[in-house]
């Protein structure tokens, strides 16, 4: 199990703002965890320590917006087309080299982080629901970061802010359960991580907790802005760490 301070201090920070994203703005700003983590670890044991907290936190999101669901028949595309995704994302991950990944993480952090302009007119694209869904399983599959492809996807729906929130939280709970095989198949899981898994919980419940509270009192527009800031440094970071490697 890790000693390094910094190493708890940037888990802690990632697992608490990936809460807060998936309670409060629908997964779309939760991608910063992996990125955080990977400064420390490699990118696959990143993904590894998330999943489990990822799977409660959904729950938890679950629980408090299951009132809100309708529209659920947006998420047959989307899912089936993640499911996909997933699919092919297990099959790279025994493939891979963890500097690759690295490489990947940091132009995706430094291309969500910039790219917010396009969001509109990408969400309008033909076959939307299909080409996102896939993205984001993979994406979601390789580096936890499923959230701006779908983020994408939901923008042209027009929906209400807790419904919105509601069936991203079913997208991923269904995403995440998937998950579980190609990472069982590639042999991801470690005793020491899982332990850390469970150290980390608290940060879990307290970033779906605050982010239904700050649902209201934080703008969207403040808080992903915090969020590409973040996504920013964590990008030249992993860049500068991959050269130097």
């Amino acid at each position: 199990m890790p000693a390094d301070p910094l190493f708890w201090l940037l888990a802690a920070l990632g697992v608490t703002l990936t809460g807060i994203s998936k309670s409060g703005l629908a997964g779309g700003a939760g991608v910063v965890a992996v990125p955080l983590l990977a400064l420390v670890m490699p990118v696959p044991a990143a993904a590894a320590l998330m999943l489990p907290l990822l799977l409660v936190m959904d729950a938890n999101t679950l629980a408090l917006y299951r009132r809100a669901l309708a529209n659920s028949q947006l998420l047959i595309p989307i899912v089936l087309s993640a499911l996909v995704g997933v699919s092919l994302a297990g099959i790279a991950l025994g493939q891979l080299d963890n500097r690759y990944l690295q490489l990947a993480l940091a132009l995706f952090c430094l291309v969500f982080a910039l790219w917010h302009k396009l969001t509109p007119w990408l969400a309008k694209m033909p076959g939307a629901a299909w080409l996102w869904g896939t993205l984001a399983g993979i994406s979601s599959t390789l580096l936890h970061a499923g959230g701006p492809p779908i983020t994408i996807y939901f923008l042209s729906k027009q929906l209400p802010k807790a419904q919105w929130l509601a069936l991203a939280a079913v997208f991923f709970a269904v995403v995440n359960i998937a998950k579980l095989l190609p990472y069982t198949i590639n042999q991801m899981w470690s005793l020491p991580l899982l332990l850390c898994g469970v150290l980390l919980l608290p940060f879990a419940f307290l970033g779906v907790w605050l982010g239904k509270r700050l649902q209201q009192r934080v703008s969207d527009t403040q808080f992903v802005s915090l969020i590409r800031g973040l996504l920013v440094i964590s990008g030249v970071l992993l860049l500068w760490k991959w050269l130097a490697a």
